[in-house]
Order: C-alpha cells, then sequence, then structure tokens
C-alpha cells in the first residue's frame, strides 16, 4: 500500500515537474519557492498586526511567531528525520527531473516551506477573514512552487501544509488561552489591591 502510494507520487511529481510547464512559470516559480523574497510581505504584515491591529493584532502577530518557528521546528528537527525521505532531486535521476533552483540535501517529508506558508495563511486569517483567500492562495503557491521547481514530491508540500493549519490552529489556541489567563490574573491582582 505505502509503496503504491510512494510510486503514484512519483508519477505525479513527473507530472507536474517535467511535463506541465511553461517558460513563463520558470520564470516565476523560483522567485516565488525563495524564502528569501517573502520576508518583506511576512515582515510587513507581522508589523501592520502589532502597529495597526489593535489588541487582537498584537495577539496575532504573537500567534504568527509561535506558529512558524513551532511548523519550522517540527517539520525540520522532528518529522524530516523520523520520516528520512529523500527529495527528488536526490532519489531519482538527472533526467527525470527539472530542477530550477539549487538542490538541497535536507529531507523532504514534510516541506517546511508549505508548513510554514500555511501556518502564516492560517493565524493571518484568525485576523483578517475577508483576506483568508489570498492568504491560501499565496500558500498554496509556495507550496506547489517546491514541486515546480523540483526540490519535493507533492505528498511533501500536502504533508507540509496539513502539518502548518494544525499548527497554526494550536498557535491560535494557545496564544488566545494564554492572553486570558494574563486578562484573569491581572483583573484578581487589581481586585486584591487597596
Amino acid at each position: 500500500m505505502i509503496e503504491r502510494l510512494l510510486e503514484l507520487d512519483a508519477a505525479v511529481f513527473r507530472l507536474l515537474n517535467g511535463t506541465l510547464h511553461h517558460p513563463l512559470l520558470d520564470a516565476i516559480f523560483p522567485f516565488v519557492t525563495t524564502q528569501e523574497n517573502w520576508y518583506p510581505v511576512l515582515g510587513g504584515l507581522f508589523f501592520a498586526m502589532i502597529i495597526w491591529g489593535g489588541r487582537r493584532g498584537r495577539m496575532a502577530a504573537a500567534m504568527l511567531v509561535v506558529a512558524i518557528a513551532l511548523a519550522d521546528q517540527l517539520s525540520c528537527t522532528v518529522l524530516k528525520p523520523l520520516v528520512g525521505r529523500v527529495r527528488p532531486c536526490n532519489a531519482l535521476p538527472a533526467e527525470e527531473v527539472r530542477l530550477l533552483v539549487r538542490g538541497s540535501k535536507a529531507l523532504a517529508f514534510p516541506s517546511a516551506h508549505a508548513a510554514n506558508s500555511f501556518a502564516m495563511a492560517t493565524v493571518a486569517t484568525w485576523r483578517f477573514r475577508r483576506l483568508a483567500p489570498l492568504f491560501f492562495l499565496i500558500a498554496a503557491a509556495v507550496a506547489y512552487s517546491r514541486v515546480y521547481v523540483g526540490v519535493h514530491y507533492p505528498l511533501d508540500v500536502i504533508g507540509g501544509a496539513i502539518l502548518g493549519v494544525a499548527v497554526g490552529r494550536a498557535a491560535i489556541w494557545l496564544i488566545a488561552a494564554f492572553v486570558r489567563v494574563w486578562g484573569r490574573w491581572r483583573a484578581t491582582r487589581r481586585a486584591v489591591q487597596p
């Protein structure tokens, strides 16, 4: 069963990476997949939440930090070594992979890019519900780009997306719970002061 699933995953990878491509996408997706290109967007979102977001925005900024840190660490230091899946650019013959970015020797499952992007989208949606389609479209583009450029299988990014949403939801719950407990503690402290 697992072997059949992995064979299907490799076949879908070959289709998305090797067959369904276009010169315009060959120029766009290496940009989309490069993490550093998203730092200004993420930084802008973070500071917008803090400066103009009010109390809920500051909570969302804290959630964003927690979600991305957890998603990144869970994917890179816990799950990747546990699963041990090799990236397609290292596992498949070179002629079967269109590698559009520098390859990595790091393990593949789950995709940290997908996990981080979907964690960000989940938290940002908690604060800006009307922009949910935009946030998840960006996250999906980042995840898809990992397959398109040849560094992840489709199941790697699907696993990363699921992890990112779960971690984003957990970060929302954790920070909201912390704020509730903190608020009760402060109210109790004020009540007992003369």
